[in-house]
């Protein structure tokens, strides 16, 4: 992959998959931690989903990525689409400092 302008640029497809439908071995348990009241958020260079009762839903997706051709095949399952889909902030894929000592979240 590679990163211009504030834009991604998948190159070339990686072999594994980030997300699969089932898995060997359970470290983390996304429905445990629902019933906790936990939020669970999976970040990925491409996109940001998060858990939800009904499943993963896709909140962000990485400035210069297609949806359709770069997110939706990387996935090996169905999942859902917030209604307020969010690019990522650009600043994840810019050069330098990111300025995080000055927002609002530090004060």
């Amino acid at each position: 992959m590679e990163i211009a302008n504030g834009k991604l640029k998948i190159v070339q497809e990686g072999k594994v998959r980030k997300f699969i439908p089932e898995v060997q071995h359970l470290t983390f348990d996304g429905p445990l931690a629902l019933e906790k009241e936990q939020e669970v958020i999976y970040i990925t260079e491409r996109a940001v989903f998060k858990l939800e009762k009904s499943g993963l839903v896709l909140t962000e997706v990485a400035p210069g990525i297609d949806l359709r051709n770069q997110v939706v095949p990387a996935v090996g399952f169905p999942f859902g689409i917030a209604d307020r889909l969010r690019e990522m902030d650009v600043c994840l894929f810019t050069p330098g400092q990111m300025g995080l000592k000055d927002s609002a979240a530090w004060k």
